[in-house]
């Protein structure tokens, strides 16, 4: 089966696309700036509802949120539709985030059912996320009876 070179171009960027998903969720769970920044153009918006910041201070800000005391994120992309079109492309994510905490000296965790509504934009040949809008679906904060070691 032979593919014309524009559907090997629309299955590439769509794999890029999904490393940056991936690479994200990955950047947020181990709080790693860099690996956060690098998905995202300067100049672009992340508006998750309760707060925006651009490219510059988007990583910084969610290291911010997840980092302090014992809490600890882990969030599992799901269904992933990509449309490309041209140098842009648009995508929506489904996700579950997780996130433990500690509230009144209590451990509790946080369920999160999100997705991200992403417009990426290929620059210098690099796709990156140019604007992102978070929709929470729902979630629910549930109080740890019983902790597992290990």
């Amino acid at each position: 089966m032979a593919f014309s070179e524009q559907t090997v171009q629309e299955l590439l960027a769509e794999r890029e696309i999904r490393q940056v998903l991936l690479r994200y969720c990955r950047g947020v769970d181990r709080c790693d700036i860099e690996a956060i920044a690098s998905c995202f153009h300067s100049d672009a918006v992340d508006d998750h509802g309760n707060w925006t910041a651009d490219g510059t201070t988007v990583a910084q800000h969610i290291v911010d949120l997840v980092k302090p005391g014992p809490a600890r994120a882990m969030h599992f992309l799901g269904n992933v539709l990509i449309e490309i079109d041209g140098e842009k492309a648009y995508a929506e994510s489904y996700l579950l985030a997780f996130r433990s905490f500690h509230r009144d000296n209590q451990p509790y965790t946080r369920t999160r059912a999100l997705r991200f509504v992403d417009r990426f934009e290929r620059r210098d040949d690099v796709w990156r996320i140019s604007e992102r809008v978070a929709v929470d679906d729902w979630n629910r904060v549930d109080r740890v009876l019983e902790l597992q070691d290990g």
